[in-house]
């Protein structure tokens, strides 16, 4: 099919111009995901995606083994925090740059949009952490003379705060506007589909990452935590969180072919 302007999905997940003329052709979707448009720049940043979802596991994990460990005598894992951070972070800034470039070529819908330069946003404020945790300025580093501890304790909460609410508008603009090529009558895993379930599952991964964040944020009054970091309800939502975000970038990935086909 081949929808007008107005037509178009709204996000790195919205879907592509054209679907193939035989609209139930299964994994791995080859030749229906040749008719994506632009779709090179929907292979680049979903594989920017995937990098950067690891690195965030390898985050709460190497955070996990900060907090456990004597905060003057951190191990070599526990150093790297704020390093996988910067590679995660930097790699959601420039997705989302790359995203939002792709929406405007395709001509994507003004709330595609909005939820796109949301976690654009969001990112920015993701690369305020790692950026402060590795000053090793004592004022940022938590009691930790080494490593550089968790760095500014607000930025996180608010980027996934914008991360989130942009993951619920791009949901809203999927059931407002019918991304090209979903077919209500299939199932999930139908080609068309496939970015309404990646996008959908972004946005139950950053439930739990919103939860975590607000659980473990250091607020400046006599309450915070509410969590303590260690504790099961944390790193539980972390990593269920972590995982979520690289279920949803494999799911994208597949939709645009971007495990097979890596040339126009």
């Amino acid at each position: 099919m081949a929808p007008s302007v107005n037509d178009l999905s709204t996000d790195a997940e919205s879907g592509s111009a054209d679907e193939p003329t035989k609209a139930d052709e299964g994994f791995p979707f080859t030749e229906s995901a040749k008719l994506i448009p632009f779709r090179m720049q929907q292979v680049l940043l979903n594989w920017m995606f995937i990098v950067a979802s690891l690195a965030l596991i390898l985050d709460f994990a190497s955070l996990q083994d900060l907090v456990r460990e004597p905060p003057a005598n951190p191990g070599f894992f526990a150093e790297l925090m704020n390093w996988f951070g910067v590679l995660s972070c930097i790699l959601w800034f420039w997705g989302f740059v790359v995203l939002v470039h792709w929406l405007h070529s395709v001509g994507a819908t003004p709330l595609g949009l909005l939820g796109a330069y949301m976690k654009l946003v969001a990112s920015v404020f993701f690369n305020v952490q790692p950026m402060s945790g590795t000053m090793n300025d004592p004022l940022l580093a938590g009691g930790y003379s080494r490593g550089g501890g968790a760095g500014i304790w607000w930025s996180n909460l608010t980027g996934i705060l914008f991360f989130h609410v942009g993951n619920c508008i791009s949901c809203l603009d999927f059931y407002m506007n019918t991304p090209p090529g979903a077919d209500k009558k299939k199932g999930w895993l139908y080609h068309g589909n496939l970015p309404i379930f990646g996008m959908w599952t972004y946005q139950m991964a950053t439930w739990f990452l919103v939860g975590s964040n607000f659980m473990a944020c250091s607020f400046p009054t006599d309450w915070a935590p509410l969590v303590k970091i260690p504790e099961p309800p944390v790193y539980i939502c972390q990593f269920v969180g972590g995982f979520g975000l690289l279920a949803g970038s494999l799911i994208f990935t597949v939709w645009c072919d971007g495990f097979r086909n890596f040339s126009h």
